[in-house]
């Protein structure tokens, strides 16, 4: 280990951290959840661009416009306008960890194999300074700090970094999830576009007990994986909605954290002239049903009556 590398005093425990990951994969660890409603989170705006079918998808880029890097660590910082910055890793440790905190004060946690390959970041907490630090492991599930950096954000527009793919929402031009969205919303208006691909998600995807009960900590969602077999977990759900709505240009958050005492996930989307639809979302002028894919899929009886309650819901993350 290099000598102006500092082994954190504060060991980051990757047992917790794969934990949270893990509780979220299964959709059915119980917890406490203390954080903020989203609708308390995040205020509406009217000053976003109306997007949807203007026949752009948002993919990042890692052009080099503006770089920097530290000891195998390449941050691309180009883009950081448009809601992210790009990431990449050609150290020798096994694994890097990425930590982005912004004004929120909410640390997300990235992880980052040595293959040079960028992955997108987002910066979610909208204007602001973020504190990025990376850390790189040096053995078991211990990590040292390789630098921290202050990046200075101001974006575009607030809802851009929803709409962009990214490590959690994955897809590019060539992700069927995108050209079934596409087929999906052909002629639709945007709120019947949104409620096609709800409806599709949830009565052609099955939640798959097996694979929540053995996943692997760290899992990270494939949409075309659960297209094709469809099954998933409510992470494969909420990210393969959110993939099929940024890819048709509606803004979609992938919110995580608690629904009562069950940690999982689920989304909400922007709608133009109505702002930030947190938890819930208006398909007739009169109901507002739940953005929660994977409940509504279950079904049961009672389960209407809790998904269209949004007090229910309480955001940690938000990706």
């Amino acid at each position: 280990m290099k000598n102006k590398k500092q082994i954190i005093s504060r060991v980051l425990w990757m047992g917790n951290i794969f934990l949270l990951i893990f509780c979220l994969a299964g959709c059915g660890t119980s917890g406490t959840g203390t954080s903020e409603s989203g609708t308390e989170q995040q205020e509406n705006s009217s000053s976003a661009p109306n997007y949807y079918h203007k026949g752009k998808i948002f993919l990042p880029q890692a052009d080099g416009k503006v770089t920097e890097e530290h000891e195998g660590v390449k941050l691309d910082l180009s883009h950081t306008d448009q809601g992210y910055f790009m990431a990449a890793y050609t150290g020798s440790a096994d694994k890097l960890l990425i930590q982005v905190e912004g004004s929120d004060n909410i640390p997300y946690r990235y992880y980052f194999d040595p293959d040079g390959k960028y992955n997108a970041l987002p910066l979610t907490a909208g204007d602001g300074s973020y504190a990025v630090t990376a850390y790189e492991n040096v053995g078991d599930n211990r990590y040292a700090v390789v630098f921290t950096k202050i990046v200075d954000v101001t974006l575009e527009n607030e809802v851009l970094p929803f709409l962009y793919s990214n490590q959690y929402v994955n897809f590019d031009e060539n992700t069927k999830a995108v050209a079934l969205a596409k087929k999906l919303t052909k002629g639709k208006t945007e709120i019947e576009a949104v409620q096609e691909v709800y409806e599709y998600v949830i009565k052609n995807i099955v939640y798959d007990d097996e694979k929540a009960a053995t996943v692997k900590s760290g899992y990270l969602p494939n949409v075309d994986d659960t297209l094709k077999t469809k099954k998933g977990i409510c992470f494969d759900y909420a990210a393969l909605m959110t993939a099929m709505l940024r890819s048709s240009g509606i803004p979609t958050r992938l919110d995580i954290g608690y629904a009562t005492n069950i940690y999982h996930a689920w989304i909400s989307t922007y709608l133009d002239e109505q702002g930030w639809v947190d938890n819930v979302i208006k398909f007739d002028g009169k109901n507002w049903t739940m953005m929660d894919p994977t409940f509504a899929a279950g079904g049961g009886d009672g389960i209407q009556d809790f998904i269209t309650d949004s007090s229910n819901y309480n955001i940690e993350y938000i990706h």
